[in-house]
């Protein structure tokens, strides 16, 4: 994964680093709230150790660096600790006084620190008043008798201290929070990016052409819409409106280009439209082409092939009328199931009644001849056929059409299950044109390119030729003109 997938994967999970962060910051709330308040009273002593007689004042002062070394562990034991409790000043448990206090000696400069860490900030100060009365008595004890003069004898000089801080040490509520935070937005990044890696789905151009094999048509640069909705202005401001409308526009135009140029395409061809799964944007997609080819002046019909769970007609808003179920089941001619829809778009075969048995009715020979039919009087016929997944009845379609269009949406589809899609479109035969991708993020024209890594050149689609004159009963088409008309 590249680091800009990283980015993107940190930016889509941008709730997950909120979610994180605020768990951080109340976490670390909630243990500032439940520390008890330490208070800390430090002393310093510097040792000093007097020449005896016969030493230098270098002598004596290496000798002062040896002892120091031995003073913490003095503070700390309990001979020591058992006077401070004898004196009574602290008011503390000789376990206590242990755990409150610490040492610290520094032979460079013969500073001995010693500090008392309570939760009572008078007794903090009164215990280290203690040791700084009685640590030198003690020094003295333990060295006594050395000379009889005591020459040579240490001794400590406070020179600070004891300290009385009026605020606690710890807990630090500004800290803790920091610290909490950055906790959090680590876990949310670390979060963020396992989602991503531990997702299968085909999410860049790249991983979808690398799974496929095959070019990426056109990536529609908006959330897949409902089929009815496909010519809406999407919301926004203005701008914003212009610009996604501009940005789709560019797309369907290009898908359009890609399929007149694709070498299995006839002067009037058959497109199958399909998806590895539904919702993914396949009947927006086809209604989009159909749209675009006939503004471009070419006769086309969409039709509704998913014979299951039409949804395109009604939508489209014309009813539940005649349909392709009625005219492959020889119920309805051909001629009075089509519809047009308002202006110039294209004309539209509705799915009509749904049968019993879709498979059985789509692989009869009605369907061919219905298809022969629709090519003798269109110059472009689109299949929105249903998705790939579970059932066989796009493969059928797909083998009776001259190209065949993959429709995936991003983060939907899994290599695994893509394969499976692709494999049963090569059993049949199925002649695939590439992919579309659809619920691509907005961005700059340019930035949608396939294999070249640069966008297209402008449209130069040939020549279609004109529709034949339409069989009795099938409404003649919008003249034809060239593909790239209007562009």
């Amino acid at each position: 994964m590249e680091l800009a997938e990283y980015g993107r994967a940190i930016v889509r999970g941008w709730w997950v680093l909120v979610l994180c962060v605020l768990a951080g910051l109340g976490s670390a709330a909630l243990a500032t709230a439940a520390a008890t308040p330490s208070y800390q009273s430090s002393v310093k002593f510097f040792v000093v150790s007097p020449p005896a007689a016969g030493q230098s004042a270098l002598q004596s002062r290496e000798l002062s660096k040896q002892r120091i070394l031995a003073y913490p562990g003095l503070v700390k034991s309990d001979k020591f600790v058992e006077g401070l409790v004898r004196n009574g000043t602290t008011g503390l448990s000789a376990a206590a006084i242990t755990e409150s206090i610490s040492a610290s000696a520094d032979k460079d400069t013969l500073m001995l620190t010693v500090v008392v860490s309570l939760p009572d900030r008078a007794k903090a100060v009164d215990t280290a008043r203690a040791v700084a009365g009685s640590l030198g008595a003690a020094v003295g004890e333990l060295e006594a008798g050395r000379t009889e003069t005591g020459a040579g004898q240490t001794v400590l000089k406070v020179v600070a201290g004891p300290t009385d801080e009026t605020a606690p040490v710890s807990p630090r509520p500004t800290l803790n929070l920091a610290l909490g935070g950055l906790l959090g937005l680590g876990a949310g990044i670390a979060i963020a990016v396992s989602r991503r890696l531990l997702d299968k789905t085909l999410r860049t151009v790249a991983d979808v052409e690398a799974a496929a094999g095959l070019p990426l048509l056109a990536g529609l640069p908006v959330p897949a819409p409902a089929a009815g909705s496909a010519g809406q202005a999407p919301k926004g401001s203005p701008a914003r409106r212009r610009e996604s409308a501009s940005a789709l526009g560019e797309a369907v135009r290009r898908l359009r280009t890609n399929i007149d140029h694709f070498p299995a395409m006839p002067a009037s061809g058959v497109v199958a439209v399909t998806s590895a799964t539904a919702g993914e944007g396949k009947s927006s997609a086809a209604l989009l082409l159909a749209r675009s080819w006939a503004e471009a002046g070419v006769s086309v019909l969409l039709v509704e092939a998913d014979l299951r769970s039409p949804r395109l007609a009604g939508e489209l808003g014309l009813g539940g009328g005649l349909g392709l179920a009625d005219v492959l089941a020889g119920r309805a001619a051909l001629g009075k199931a089509i519809a047009q829809t308002d202006g110039n778009g294209p004309h539209i075969l509705a799915a009509g009644t749904v049968p019993a048995a879709p498979t059985e009715l789509l692989a009869g020979r009605s369907t061919a001849t219905v298809l022969g039919q629709l090519r003798d009087t269109y110059s472009r016929v689109i299949i929105d056929a249903p998705a790939m997944q579970p059932f066989s009845d796009a493969a059928l379609l797909a083998a009776s059409a001259d190209c065949t269009v993959l429709v995936l949406r991003r983060g939907r589809v899994t290599r695994e299950l893509l394969a499976s899609s692709l494999r049963n479109l090569e059993l049949v035969g199925a002649r695939l044109a590439g992919v579309v991708l659809t619920d691509l993020p907005l961005r700059r024209p340019g930035r949608f390119t396939a294999r070249s890594g640069r966008p297209p050149a402008p449209a130069q689609a040939a020549a279609v030729a004109p529709a034949a004159e339409a069989p009795a009963g099938v409404p003649a088409g919008p003249r034809v003109k060239h593909a790239a008309a209007r562009q």
